[in-house]
């Protein structure tokens, strides 16, 4: 008994390493429509002020690099959006995290 302890113990200490390593997606649909894809730009309208995440630390994001900034997305999508060309750099999904006052 013991040793299948110790077994069932090890793969999900191994599975909680594979997690964390896995990459983040390239594009994301929501409703069967394709709304962003890394590398491309993303429409005027997750552009507005209301959708940029100053207080990027509430939804768990890392501090944008310079020319970058996070804006919040369809559901609980966040995208890193180049600033002058609107061009998404990473997309991250984060379940559950209630809006904040970005102010």
């Amino acid at each position: 008994m013991k040793t299948c302890s110790k077994a069932l113990l090890g793969c999900l200490i191994l599975s909680s390493f594979v997690g964390a390593a896995q990459s983040f997606p390239e594009m994301a649909r929501h409703g069967g429509e394709l709304l962003y894809h890394t590398g491309r730009p993303i429409s005027d309208k997750y552009l507005a002020d209301a959708n940029v995440i100053h207080n990027y630390h509430h939804y768990h994001l890392d501090k944008p690099v310079d020319g970058y900034e996070w804006v919040h997305g369809e559901e609980n999508d966040y995208l890193l959006v180049a600033v002058k060309t609107h061009i998404v750099r990473r997309i991250e999904y984060r379940l559950n995290i209630p809006k904040a006052s970005d102010g």
